[in-house]
């Protein structure tokens, strides 16, 4: 099966480029579903694609271009709007498939539930999979205002997955 046509049948990114020769696939995954202050990081990905555009394309640090890289951009994953289990299904089931298929997967978000199925992809390919987590909050909540499928809960589901001692944890404030 070719990467493009991973999922026939199934419409789930907006663009199809030619991903197959490429090592790694940038994908969004535009979700704030369970956001409780302020929504808009769904459109995370766009933003970010539109501030790339000023992107300094060489790295005097490794002395190459970016255009030495081998990366594609895949588009945005359709999510249906309000879904979080479906969304996290389809997440997890997008970066298998890039794993499986010996790609990097880089994902833009989206709130902070869209790490969750990333998470077990990785743990599921990667018996050593170590997580180093940045963000002003730790996100180890059982569940927030009875949801467990929250943004405030992915680190600690990744703490039950991977063990607390595969987690290291920088910059909380809070």
């Amino acid at each position: 099966m070719k990467l493009d046509d991973a999922y026939s049948g199934k419409v789930f990114i907006m663009s199809r480029p030619n991903l197959e020769e490429q090592d790694a696939i940038i994908y969004g995954m535009p979700m704030d579903w369970t956001v409780s202050f302020r929504p808009g990081s769904r459109f995370g990905p766009a933003k970010i694609r539109e501030a790339s555009i000023g992107l300094e394309e060489y790295s005097p640090y490794l002395d190459r271009h970016l255009e030495e890289v081998k990366f594609g951009d895949a588009g945005d994953l359709l999510l249906p709007f309000g879904n979080a289990e479906r969304s996290l299904e389809i997440i997890r089931e997008y970066v298998s498939m890039l794993l499986d298929k010996g790609k990097f997967p880089l994902g833009l978000g989206g709130e902070h539930l869209v790490i969750w199925p990333i998470i077990q992809a990785l743990h599921e390919k990667y018996d050593d999979f170590v997580l180093i987590h940045i963000d002003a909050h730790a996100d180890l909540r059982e569940e927030y205002e009875g949801e467990p499928l929250s943004h405030s809960t992915p680190i600690r589901k990744a703490c039950h997955l991977i063990g607390p001692e595969n987690v290291y944890s920088f910059g909380i404030r809070s």
